[in-house]
């Protein structure tokens, strides 16, 4: 009952199959998860909804996620200041300003504008082609200096990838650039868990039973670890690809990305916009980036006190004491003394976040029937994101539909 279970559960459904989706854990969601401690929401690792895409718009009631954006744009800690990233079709003045920010240099302004129209030319519902280009080789070909590699694309995109080199297939860099350019970065008011619960709360009752481990599966029939044998004509395997490869050998593991996101409660926010904060400085310590939950959705935090995320890439060799010494050293160069009144809440070390998607994937990307009566669905199998997964979970269950020659539900699409 992750994203894609529950999309791939809610098509079935809604195609009038008797419908059974089984989760391990006592809650669904996955890896979109929400820890509330003290009175502050913690997602699990850094982790943000893009209003724009398509799948969301789909599958979510927008609406009653009570969405909160992000100030578009970000800053960027050049050493010994913060400079600003605007985009100029938001905020001409702003966006004019960041461009000569030192972030980019003259000719780097031009290259962004030719890269944004090139982006939302080639926008699709979903990347599907992955040539042998990365995001890195791609923005070298076009030209970007250094400056703009080091101070924008690797801590901004590199937080997204979870990858600071980059090594994402351009196709997805350019989705992603077009998503960031007609939508915003989100955090619903009841944090990101508000998602999957919204779609499990969708689903007609009894079809989701959580507590449930699965392990194994013959044809026809799926084996519970509680004994319990389930007689079923079709399985749609919507694990990750790690329990998958469990369940149905032959399934090859993705490499993953994975980071350390440190949370402090702090007496007030260290900003005065609701943007992201980027280090510009080639990682002079652990964090790559930091945001205020709190100053996007005051919800996150307890009425009177501010929640600081703060995001290192990969699961970091140092315990937590190190790496929250190390953090501080780091961070109080960006906002100066009054990083040691910040208390640590928790540190989110969260190994497999997101699958790699690299270049060149084997020939099992998008790979939806597995066998007869069986199907697999999951972000693996699409893009490392929630539109990935949403549209993993749709599709898998559309082919099973298909396959039975059952109707897709209304209002579905390839």
């Amino acid at each position: 009952a992750g994203l894609a279970g529950l999309a791939a559960a809610r098509s079935c459904a809604r195609a009038g199959l008797n419908t059974l989706l089984l989760e391990s854990a006592d809650v669904p969601g996955g890896r979109v998860a929400t820890d509330v401690v003290e009175g502050f929401q913690l997602d699990r690792g850094f982790q943000v909804l893009l209003d724009s895409y398509p799948e969301a718009r789909q599958a979510l009631d927008v609406p009653a996620l009570d969405l909160r954006p992000f100030a578009p744009g970000a800053l960027v800690w050049r050493g010994s200041g913060f400079a600003q990233i605007a985009d100029p079709w938001r905020d001409v003045i702003a966006g004019v300003r960041s461009l000569v920010s030192g972030v980019f240099s003259p000719g780097d302004a031009w290259r962004m504008l030719r890269l944004r129209r090139d982006a939302l030319q080639r926008l699709r519902p979903a990347p599907v082609a992955r040539a042998a280009v990365t995001t890195a080789d791609a923005l070298a070909a076009r030209g970007f200096s250094e400056r703009a590699l080091n101070g924008f694309f690797r801590p901004f995109f590199g937080g997204v990838f979870l990858d600071p080199e980059l090594g994402a297939p351009v196709q997805w860099f350019e989705f992603l650039f077009a998503m960031f350019a007609v939508g915003r970065a989100t955090l619903p008011a009841a944090g990101m868990r508000a998602i999957p619960l919204q779609l499990a709360a969708a689903l007609p009752g009894g079809v989701l039973r959580t507590g449930q481990r699965v392990h194994s599966l013959r044809e026809g029939k799926v084996e519970l670890a509680s004994g319990e044998t389930i007689e079923t004509r079709t399985v749609v395997l919507a694990t990750d690809a790690r329990q998958a490869a469990v369940l149905a050998p032959g399934i090859g593991a993705p490499a993953w990305a994975g980071c350390t996101t440190l949370y402090y409660a702090a007496p007030r926010s260290p900003l005065d916009r609701s943007m992201l904060v980027l280090d510009g400085e080639s990682r002079r310590g652990p964090i790559n980036h930091v945001c205020v939950p709190s100053d996007i959705a005051p919800s996150y935090a307890p009425a009177g006190q501010a929640l600081i995320s703060a995001t290192a890439l990969g699961t970091q060799p140092h315990d937590d004491t190190a790496l929250d010494r190390a953090a501080r050293a780091q961070l109080a160069r960006w906002f100066g003394g009054q990083v040691q009144e910040w208390r640590l809440l928790r540190t989110s070390r969260v190994a497999h976040a997101l699958p790699r998607l690299l270049p060149q994937a084997d020939a099992q990307a998008e790979t939806l029937r597995l066998a007869p009566s069986l199907y697999a669905c999951g972000d693996y199998l699409e893009t490392p994101s929630i539109n990935g997964a949403l549209r993993s979970g749709r599709r898998a269950a559309e082919t099973l539909l298909d396959d039975l020659g059952v109707a897709r539900p209304s209002g579905a699409s390839a």
